[in-house]
């Protein structure tokens, strides 16, 4: 797996960390210049050394490439990620009462269970991680059903978003396995722990995060929410014009959302707030407006990936992955609606999601006959007029989606997303 990269006077064997774990000498160039004293020192270096200097053995490059393998949270860690926790977690246990101990309990399961089965064939790992998303997801909605009937629906929301972006990131990780827990570093239980307690997914990194990182996240943050507070501030004057053209209700649909789901990377701000210094990077929910309508939200769509898309088959199977990845998961959002306005909307929900797949399926369809891979770099390159349909049929989509998803799932209007009404 390791494949050689050819300098000007020696073969540097890479493994895939980028980690060099073998030096060879190459013949001199005819074309060398003997004038030049660093190729000469850099030729002598090579010939003098013996093999033991020479050569270095995988496992100590990977030593020193990662020595932030050796830090694991220490008590002091474990304080300060309950700290940011501790307000939500209250609330939690007052509003689910009983039911909280079985779920918070199967939150904290699920990362340790992930990295007990890693190794283990998805045959195994599959059905195990759909239990863990099936028994949250149940007791989830049925407590908002038993005990959240006078709470405001814009908090009924925000309680069931927050949650279900909590159990994504926890139980995604007994789908993807060896893999996805090396990537993001998670290697014994002592960190399988710290990372359940995050609302979010997190990443072991080599160095520590810096207050600087934090603040610019913060800034970012606070500017989508703070140009939310100004939209709703201008657009309730024009509300119900809006309304009565769907096209421009749509589109303020989507800019209004796209602002204000940065409510749910606050919890995981303070969270990395608590870690300032430490080696740990949260991956915030949400990005950028074009993100948010791309791919969603980072946890929800690595899991859905995860959960039937790669299963069945990813790109090379798309005929079957996309439709029904998309059929599925409008199935797993009849509950959202049910817990949330008394309703299951089956019909919204296969509208939604059958117009996002169906557009999904084109792009992935057309991708495969007008890209073309570059031998060079090996970027793939697409046609410009074919990059164009693309970005029409997405806008499009995306749209018709949002207008659809507020009026026939949820039941509501731009007034109520606003809080006019």
């Amino acid at each position: 797996k390791c494949k050689p990269r050819q300098y000007q006077f020696i073969n540097v064997v890479e493994c895939r960390c980028g980690v060099a774990t073998k030096l060879e000498p190459m013949q001199q160039s005819s074309n060398y210049s003997a004038g030049n004293s660093n190729d000469q020192d850099q030729i002598r270096m090579i010939q003098n050394s013996n093999e033991e200097q020479l050569y270095t053995t995988i496992e100590d490059a990977h030593r020193s490439q990662h020595q932030y393998d050796e830090w694991n949270p220490d008590v002091i860690a474990y304080l300060r990620a309950v700290i940011p926790m501790s307000p939500f977690v209250s609330y939690l246990c007052y509003k689910m009462q009983l039911m909280a101990l079985p779920y918070l309990g199967l939150q904290m399961l699920s990362i340790p269970l992930a990295l007990k089965l890693r190794d283990q064939s998805g045959w195994i790992r599959w059905p195990s991680a759909f239990i863990i998303v099936a028994l949250l997801g149940g007791i989830k909605t049925s407590s908002i059903e038993l005990y959240f009937e006078n709470v405001n629906v814009a908090i009924k929301g925000m309680f069931y978003a927050f949650t279900a972006l909590w159990e994504c990131s926890n139980a995604v990780y007994i789908f993807g396995g060896r893999d996805l827990m090396d990537r993001f570093g998670i290697n014994n239980y002592q960190r399988a722990l710290f990372a359940a307690l995050c609302p979010a997914q997190i990443k072991f990194t080599a160095q520590g995060f810096s207050r600087d990182r934090w603040v610019r996240r913060l800034l970012h943050i606070g500017g989508y929410l703070s140009t939310f507070v100004v939209l709703r501030l201008v657009l309730r004057y024009v509300a119900e014009t809006i309304e009565m053209y769907a096209v421009l209700e749509a589109e303020a649909i989507v800019i209004c959302v796209s602002c204000l789901v940065h409510v749910w990377n606050v919890p995981p701000l303070l969270y990395q707030m608590f870690m300032i210094g430490y080696r740990v990077q949260v991956i915030y929910p949400y990005g950028s407006i074009y993100y948010f309508w791309s791919k969603w939200s980072r946890p929800a769509s690595s899991l859905i990936r995860h959960m039937f898309y790669y299963p069945l088959g990813g790109r090379g199977r798309a005929f079957l992955s996309i439709p029904l990845m998309f059929l599925l998961n409008a199935s797993s959002h009849y509950g959202v609606s049910e817990a949330l306005v008394g309703d299951k909307s089956e019909l919204g929900w296969n509208i939604v999601f059958g117009a996002l797949g169906l557009v999904a399926a084109i792009e992935v369809y057309c991708d495969s006959i007008f890209e073309r891979i570059d031998t060079g770099d090996g970027t793939r390159l697409t046609n410009k007029w074919w990059a164009r349909i693309r970005f029409v049929l997405a806008t499009a989509s995306l749209r018709f989606a949002a207008y659809t998803l507020l009026h026939k799932c949820l039941n509501s209007s731009l007034h109520s997303l606003l809080g006019l009404q």
